[in-house]
C-alpha cells in the first residue's frame, strides 16, 4: 500500500517565485503548474489536441513560455508563465519528441520520430519555418531523432535516436547535420556539460550513462546506473547529473569529477522518467510516472547540497511524464531572474517525509556554525528543540521520534523543522502520520 503524502493547497494561480514549474501527464493529456519552493499545485491545463501525450517540456531561454510537444497530437503547445494560458498551438510532423532552442533563441527545433526531422520554428512568430532531416537508422517508423539538447559553448546541437545507437550534431543554425556516430545501443535523455567537456545521454538498453567527447563524438566512458534509466539533466556548474531509472524506483546523483554514483530510492513501485533541475534552489524535480498500485501520479524533490529525497506531491493529472522548471541553458545563463531572496548555502532535509513514527532530519553546513534545528507546530509554537551549539562543517543528521519537549509523543499533523545556522535559516514542512 503506497504511504500517505501531503497534497498541498491548490490555488486558482501561482505566485512567481525563484521560479515556477510545470509537469505534463500523459494519461491525462494536461499539465500542471507547480510552485517548486511551497510545492503548491494549480489546476490542470488541457494540452489536447496538440500536444496530446505530452513527450517533453522545455521553457525559453527568457523563461516567458513552457513548450510541450505532443507525441500523439503530432503538435506543439505554448503557454506564457506569466498567465498560463495557451497562446499558440502549432502542428509539426508525426510523433514529435523534444523541443530545444538555438542558443540566441530565436529558433526552436522539435524532433519529430517518424518523419525522421525534426522541424524549425520562428521562436518569435511561432510558425514553421522549415524542417532538417535527421535520417536515423533504417529510417523507418520507429527509428527517428529523439531527444534534443544544446552545447551552450559551441551552440550546437546534438540529436539522439530514438531508442537507437547514435548520436548526431546539428549546426548552430539547424542548417545541416554535420556529424553523427555510434556511441550506444538504445539511447534515450541527452544533456551537455554547461562548460562544453562533456555530452551525457541515457542508454535503456545498457543501464549505462554514455559520456561521450564533443570533439571526436567518441565514448569518453561509461557509468553504470540500475534498470531503464530515462531522463538526465545536468546541474549548472557541471558538477552532477541526476538520472531517474524508470523500472526500479531509483533516481541516480553523479559526481562528474570522478563518476561516482549515488543511488537514492523514490516511492515503492514509481517509474520516474524525467528530471530538471533548478539551480537557484539546489533542487532537482522528478516525474514519477505512476504509481502501479493506485495509478495516482507525483513529483518527487531531490536536494542536491546532501544528495536527500525532501519531498513529494501529489499531481491532479495522470501519469506524470515530462517536468520544465529551469529556463533552457545557454551561452548566456539559465534564464533565471536575478532577483529574489538569496539562496542559502545551507540545506535541510527530512527523511521520510510523510513519517511515523520517527525521521531522519538532515542539514549541511558549508562551515563551522553556531545552530539551532527545532520542530514548530502550524501556530508557530516550538514543539521540540533537536540540536543546539557550536557544530562543525558539513552533513549533521538527527532523529526525530515524534516527541514533543517533554518526551510526549506529538499529535498527527503538520509540523515545520526548522535550521538556523549563523544569520541564515531554512524551514521545511513534514507531516507526523500515527
Amino acid at each position: 500500500m503506497a504511504a500517505a503524502v501531503l497534497l498541498a493547497a491548490t490555488p486558482a494561480s501561482l505566485a512567481r517565485g525563484p521560479g515556477y514549474g510545470y509537469v505534463g501527464c500523459s494519461d491525462s493529456d494536461d499539465c500542471a503548474p507547480f510552485d517548486p519552493i511551497t510545492y503548491a499545485v494549480a489546476p490542470a491545463i488541457d494540452l489536447r489536441p496538440e500536444a496530446d501525450f505530452p513527450y517533453d517540456a522545455t521553457m525559453r531561454p527568457d523563461g516567458t513560455e513552457v513548450w510541450f510537444c505532443g507525441a500523439t497530437g503530432d503538435g506543439v503547445v505554448v503557454l506564457d508563465v506569466a498567465t498560463d494560458e495557451i497562446t499558440y498551438r502549432l502542428g509539426v510532423g508525426d510523433f514529435p519528441t523534444s523541443v530545444c532552442f538555438t542558443d540566441d533563441g530565436l529558433l526552436a527545433l522539435v524532433a519529430s520520430r517518424n518523419d525522421d526531422n525534426v522541424a524549425i520554428i520562428d521562436a518569435a512568430t511561432h510558425r514553421v519555418t522549415g524542417t532538417l532531416t535527421v535520417k536515423t537508422g533504417t529510417g523507418g517508423d520507429y527509428d527517428g531523432p529523439g531527444q534534443l539538447a544544446l552545447d551552450p559553448v559551441s551552440k550546437k546541437v546534438y540529436a539522439v535516436d530514438w531508442y537507437g545507437p547514435n548520436i548526431y550534431e546539428i549546426a548552430r543554425d539547424a542548417s545541416a547535420v554535420l556529424r553523427s556516430a555510434t556511441v550506444g545501443q538504445n539511447l534515450w535523455g541527452i544533456v551537455v556539460d554547461p562548460l562544453g567537456r562533456y555530452i551525457y545521454a541515457t542508454d535503456r538498453g545498457t543501464s549505462e550513462v554514455v559520456v561521450i567527447d564533443p570533439a571526436t563524438l567518441t565514448v569518453h566512458t561509461t557509468i553504470d546506473v540500475s534498470d531503464d534509466p530515462r531522463g538526465i539533466d545536468v546541474t549548472g556548474d557541471g558538477g552532477k547529473l541526476v538520472v531517474p531509472c524508470e523500472d526500479d524506483s531509483n533516481v541516480f546523483i553523479i559526481n562528474t569529477n570522478d563518476w561516482s554514483t549515488v543511488a537514492r530510492p523514490i516511492q515503492y513501485l514509481a517509474d520516474p522518467r524525467d528530471v530538471d533541475i533548478l539551480d537557484s534552489e539546489h533542487k532537482a524535480y522528478i516525474t514519477g510516472g505512476r504509481l502501479e498500485n493506485t495509478g495516482e501520479s507525483y513529483m518527487y524533490v531531490l536536494n542536491l547540497l546532501n544528495n536527500q529525497l525532501i519531498w513529494q506531491f501529489l499531481l491532479p493529472g495522470a501519469n506524470a511524464n515530462v517536468v520544465a522548471v529551469q529556463a533552457q541553458m545557454t551561452s548566456v545563463g539559465t534564464g533565471i531572474p536575478e532577483a529574489g531572496p538569496p539562496v542559502s548555502s545551507i540545506a535541510l532535509s527530512c527523511h521520510p517525509n510523510p513519517f511515523g513514527p520517527r525521521t531522519a532530519v538532515s542539514y549541511f553546513l558549508p562551515e563551522p556554525r553556531t545552530v539551532e534545528l527545532a520542530v514548530y507546530d502550524v501556530s508557530g509554537r516550538k514543539v521540540a528543540t533537536l540540536e543546539s551549539g557550536h557544530r562543525g562543517a558539513g552533513e549533521h543528521t538527527v532523529r526525530w521520534d515524534g516527541a514533543n519537549s517533554r518526551g510526549r509523543p506529538a499529535a498527527t499533523g503538520i509540523y515545520f523543522v526548522r535550521l538556523t545556522a549563523g544569520t541564515e535559516t531554512r524551514s521545511i514542512k513534514t507531516a507526523l502520520l500515527r
